[in-house]
């Protein structure tokens, strides 16, 4: 969407992610990073980690459990009127996948589909297997992560991507209508 800059008259392209965007579409949602912060035990890169930033023995202590949902990404799935949203996480070990379960359940409930693979297996391959498997269009499906690497595959196998960036400004869209409904009488 192209918009004007009030102040130096410029047109810009806003490239944050609407409610336009998720409407009626199929969401899939990373966790790590995206639904949560990607942060573990007060660091994001553990010496001795996973891929995923956290050590075995964190995994095992039950990292997962214990951490809190980021509340903006909460109200963005209680308010993007996707037709369906779908975790696609990566997991290092069985017990991560064991106890995302709960995490989800707990704090992400409107989640029912749950698509948690090991980290050798490739997201945008399982987004496309699952489209397949369930007929659904990719002209219908939105993937956000935070990991660029996994954005940039899925978009070349034709998946609409977004990084977790894009939905900084999620809130803005609610109120800069009428913003530029006043603007609009304001400037005549």
């Amino acid at each position: 969407m192209c918009i004007r800059d009030r102040n130096k008259g410029d047109n810009i392209m806003d490239e944050n992610a609407q409610m336009k965007d998720l409407e009626n579409k199929y969401v899939f949602w990373d966790i790590d990073g995206t639904l949560a912060p990607y942060r573990f035990n007060n660091h994001v890169a553990d010496p001795n980690g996973t891929n995923n930033g956290m050590s075995l023995k964190e995994i095992e202590d039950g990292v997962f459990l214990t951490r809190k949902p980021s509340k903006h990404m909460q109200n963005v799935l209680g308010t993007c009127n996707a037709k369906e949203n779908i975790v696609m996480g990566h997991c290092q070990v069985k017990k991560e996948m064991e106890d995302k379960q709960p995490w989800l359940d707990k704090y992400y409930p409107m989640i029912k589909e749950r698509l948690l693979v090991y980290e050798d297996k490739s997201k945008a391959d399982t987004i496309l297997q699952y489209c397949k498997t369930h007929n659904i269009d990719l002209k219908d499906v939105v993937y956000v992560d935070d990991v660029i690497s996994f954005l940039r595959e899925a978009e070349r196998k034709g998946i609409k991507s977004y990084h977790i960036s894009s939905f900084l400004d999620w809130d803005y869209q609610f109120i800069s209508s009428c913003n530029d409904y006043a603007f609009s009488i304001y400037n005549g």
